[in-house]
Order: structure tokens, then C-alpha cells, then sequence
């Protein structure tokens, strides 16, 4: 079956990846073609992190605490990227922050991916 959630978690992993590569490269370089292409991977990657809160949110089991705390606490490593750049202190903290949002992407595949049922899962 066709998981939209899935597919969604795996764009956002290789864009939030080629973010991360295109946000060190504009650091380096003084060109403003590695920076637009950075901010339009940063949009489009928040987009689908909010499209992905509201599928996870929107279930049929109702809204919990836990599913919103961790929601809004990617959001917040989110906010603090982009404070750390905006404030001037890129070549400190950028590839710290851009390796924990590579690393809540991956939080975020591992928890959406359906397996379905696979027989060595079953032990």
C-alpha cells in the first residue's frame, strides 16, 4: 500500500541533506546561487515538515501530548537554525545545527515508515 507519509519523510531527509551540503558551500563561497538554492531546500523542507505534523496530528487517535511536544521540538531545532544564521554565527554552529536536523529527519522516517509485515520482524 502506498504510504504518503513515507515518501514525504524520505523528501524531507534528502532535502534537509542537500541543504546541509548547499548551506556549508554558501558559507564557503561569496556566490548567491549556493544561497538561494540553500533557502528554497530550507522552504520547501519546512513545508513538508508541517504537512507531516499535520498528517501525524490529524489521525484518528486524537491529538496526545508526546506526538506535540516532539513536533514542537523539531520545530524549535528549526527556529534555532535559523536564529544561529541569522545572528552572524554560521561558521561556529551551522554544521552542528544542520547535523541535528539531518538527525531529527531521521527520527522522523524511522517513526513513519510502515514495514508492513515482514516475517523476520516477527521473532
Amino acid at each position: 500500500m502506498f504510504e504518503i507519509t513515507t515518501l514525504l519523510a524520505s523528501l524531507g531527509l534528502i532535502l534537509a541533506t542537500t541543504s546541509f551540503i548547499s548551506g556549508l558551500q554558501a558559507i564557503k563561497s561569496s556566490g548567491s546561487t549556493d544561497a538561494k538554492i540553500h533557502k528554497l531546500n530550507g522552504y520547501v523542507t519546512f513545508l513538508i515538515y508541517i504537512s507531516l505534523a499535520g498528517l501525524s496530528l490529524g489521525k484518528k487517535d486524537g491529538i496526545g501530548l508526546w506526538p506535540v511536544a516532539a513536533w514542537a521540538s523539531g520545530l524549535l531545532i528549526i527556529f534555532v537554525k535559523i536564529w544561529v544564521v541569522r545572528s552572524g554565527k554560521a561558521y561556529k554552529y551551522a554544521s552542528w545545527v544542520g547535523i541535528t536536523l539531518i538527525i531529527m529527519w531521521l527520527i522522523i522516517i524511522y517513526t513513519h515508515i510502515q514495514l508492513g509485515s515482514m516475517s523476520f520482524l516477527n521473532l
